[in-house]
């Protein structure tokens, strides 16, 4: 493939990206080319490809968002793509040895979403039709995200730089705070393959009963486990 056709994928995939970055991910064309700091020409094009192809749908007050058809896709990729198996086949035994919810989130936008969840058969669990999204900033999932994703935009976050210093030397996130009308504790590690995050495991709690130095232990052992199957070093 000559230079020229990646660029132009390259610019395909911000376009649709920049959609995640709006409320109701509706945006106009002069919308978009300031988020990407285009000509308005240049995201005119893209986005009226885009809206041929059926990715875009443009609504009367000429604004476009995603399509069904961009929806369709994104749901077949979390079932079958979003999961790493070397992941996904570990968090029942990690439930059952801390006895709280597990879960894996991955970025998407200005948020972390929750794509899987595995819960303790106990009266308290959260369940899947839980709130999955996450803040970036105060979530300890979206910390190790903008800790060690390279497809963040840190320049938006330079007031955490600290923060998410710590975060890259520790290997994990600590988080206390109020989450679906709970004050909740939560231990998020990072799952990398190489030099790519793929997402972040973590395990919640409401405050207090979450005896956090052996979360972090047991989720930071799970993540070298892991990491080293997936490598082939296991």
């Amino acid at each position: 493939m000559s230079g020229m056709s990646l660029q132009t994928v390259s610019k395909t995939i911000k376009v649709l990206e920049a959609f995640l970055q709006f409320d109701g991910g509706r945006a106009s064309v002069s919308g978009i080319a300031r988020e990407l700091g285009w000509s308005r020409a240049a995201a005119h094009q893209y986005v009226s490809t885009l809206a041929e192809g059926g990715w875009l749908q443009q609504d009367e007050e000429r604004e476009y968002r995603l399509s069904p058809r961009a929806a369709v896709f994104g749901r077949f990729a979390i079932e079958y793509s979003a999961i790493p198996p070397e992941v996904s086949r570990r968090m029942e035994p990690l439930v059952q040895l801390l006895n709280e919810p597990i879960s894996f989130a991955v970025l998407n936008g200005n948020e972390a979403i929750i794509v899987e969840r595995h819960e303790p058969k106990r009266p308290f669990a959260i369940t899947q039709a839980a709130e999955p999204h996450l803040e970036l900033r105060t979530s300890a999932s979206g910390m190790v995200l903008l800790a060690f994703d390279a497809h963040v935009d840190r320049a938006r976050f330079t007031d955490m730089g600290d923060t998410l210093a710590a975060v890259r030397a520790s290997g994990y996130a600590q988080s206390h705070s109020e989450w679906m009308g709970d004050v909740v504790d939560v231990v998020a590690v990072p799952i990398m393959l190489g030099q790519e995050c793929l997402g972040a495991l973590s395990v919640i709690a409401p405050s207090g009963r979450l005896d956090i130095p052996l979360a972090r232990d047991t989720l930071l052992r799970s993540r070298r486990e892991i990491e080293a199957e997936m490598s082939g070093d296991a």
